[in-house]
């Protein structure tokens, strides 16, 4: 890996080269060369939500909407969790 930068909050751009050579080719001079690449990935999130109000003693998460799912929050239960993936989505951009 030659870089790995972000570019904003969420947007990271890295740019690689290959360990190895091409080798041998028919094309005079380019045994020595190596391949690079780039990429930029963008996260975007999946999800919203309403803040709670800020009444009453009782601390309530909000409940996370994401995509076509609702995610209701307990923290005295942590074994149902949204992963990453439900949370967030990755993709290269343009």
């Amino acid at each position: 890996m030659l870089s790995c930068a972000a570019d904003g909050p969420l947007r990271f751009t890295v740019e690689v080269r290959t360990n190895r050579s091409v080798g041998e080719s028919i094309v005079p001079g380019t045994e020595n060369k190596r391949s690079r690449a780039s990429a930029t990935a963008v996260i975007e999130p999946r999800c919203a939500f309403d803040l709670p109000a800020d009444e009453g003693e009782d601390k309530v998460l909000p409940e996370l909407t994401c995509d076509d799912r609702d995610w209701r929050l307990d923290p005295e239960d942590l074994e149902v969790l949204p992963d990453p993936d439900d949370l967030f989505d990755v993709h290269l951009a343009d």
